[in-house]
């Protein structure tokens, strides 16, 4: 395959799969002449660059409204690239309608790619690629190329800074988390109450039961989760005496895990995910630039706290503790759409009873197109198998 011509489309991913899958050595892509602004080659070029491809690209701006022109401008691409095939699954409906009149009268290669059934389709002289065709898996790093941004970091830490020790503990104070997420709340209180004043390297805690914060707020230590957290190594040299506690954080990701109320929330889903083996590429904790991609600053940035990508499917996750607000959800929403394109699936997680105890915003979530997961679904260990039909929608 050397040339791919695009009929480009307003979603993104129609306009840059061909390419993945084939690696031509060039696509050229005929353009709406009312937009000639720099975005769609700035947008390719990331992608073509984030995934490895040696693909060039060349862009033809024309009048998709003028007939003649858009015909005059495949004769000319014909006879630049003699060996090229149309990729007639994205367009303006004239372009495309044009395209297949072409292909039909000149006997040029012609396919549409039927991404629901993940098959290419030969509408002329591509029974070759027909049989070569899979949906590639993308990377986090090419949903985000693909919409114009970046991804530049991590929030709490990069997925190399998850040690095999951190993660086999993570299940077992995910238990104590879900077992009563509020006496846990309580737990992560007291933590930070106890830490007040220390240095960040310093691991050991020694402090009374009972901390009174301020006026309003008093810290209680809560020896059973206490107890369960040294039983799985979390901390270490735990004593109870009097109105003393007194133990040792086992490293600095823990101490700074154990102080974080909703962390442990993102990690389960984390590695259940990464743990399953059924998705391509799965993070967490992901922040994304909007406008870096094109030299802006200052720019806008989000945390996504879960994403996984399963070929060309991204799921954007939010989570929460406590029951998320209307605005979370549409927060969720909104940069799942803006990053995703139309083939993004979005899903709230929350620890709380929103399905049983709160239906109107559980409805909320089915209006905006949210599949929400709550306690009941993390109890009943559904979800992976939740993101699994997610994706298959």
């Amino acid at each position: 395959m050397k040339t791919i011509v695009e009929l480009y489309d307003k979603e993104p991913l129609e306009n840059i799969l061909s390419a993945c899958v084939f690696e031509p050595d060039m696509v050229v892509y005929i353009c709406d002449a009312r937009d000639s602004s720099l975005r769609k080659e700035t947008a390719v070029e990331r992608l073509f660059k984030s995934r490895g491809l040696r693909t060039q690209s060349r862009f033809y701006y024309i009048n998709t409204s003028d007939v003649t022109a858009i015909w005059k401008t495949m004769e000319a691409i014909c006879r630049d690239y003699p060996d090229c095939a149309f990729d007639c699954t994205g367009g303006k409906d004239l372009v495309l309608l044009m395209a297949g009149i072409f292909c039909k009268e000149k006997n040029v290669r012609a396919y549409y790619i039927d991404l629901e059934r993940k098959k290419l389709v030969n509408l002329c002289g591509c029974e070759d690629l027909a049989e070569r065709f899979c949906v590639p898996q993308f990377t986090a790093e090419d949903v985000f190329s693909l919409a114009g941004a970046k991804l530049v970091g991590y929030g709490h830490f990069s997925p190399a800074e998850m040690s095999e020790e951190f993660e086999r503990s993570v299940p077992d104070i995910w238990n104590i988390v879900l077992k009563n997420p509020e006496a846990w709340g309580g737990a992560v209180g007291y933590f930070q109450a106890a830490g007040v004043g220390k240095q960040e390297e310093d691991l050991w805690i020694r402090a009374p039961k009972t901390i009174r914060v301020n006026k309003q707020v008093t810290a209680r230590c809560n020896e059973n989760i206490l107890e369960r957290l040294a039983a799985c190594g979390a901390i270490q040299r735990l004593t109870v005496q009097g109105d003393e506690v007194q133990f040792r954080y086992r490293d600095e990701q823990m101490k700074k895990c154990l102080q974080n109320h909703g962390i442990w929330l993102e990690l389960y889903g984390y590695f259940a995910a990464r743990q399953s083996g059924l998705f391509g590429d799965v993070r967490t904790s992901v922040i994304v630039d909007w406008d870096n991609a094109y030299g802006r600053t200052p720019s806008t940035r989000n945390e996504i706290d879960i994403l996984i990508v399963e070929g060309v499917t991204p799921v954007f996750i939010s989570c929460k503790m406590g029951v998320p607000s209307p605005l979370a959800l549409t927060e969720i929403k909104i940069l799942s759409q803006k990053f995703g394109g139309e083939r993004t699936r979005t899903v709230m997680l929350t620890a709380a009873n929103v399905h049983e105890e709160n239906r109107p915003l559980s409805q909320r979530a089915r209006d905006l197109g949210i599949t929400l997961l709550d306690r009941g679904n993390l109890q009943r260990n559904e979800f992976v198998q939740s993101i699994q039909r997610v994706i298959s929608k």
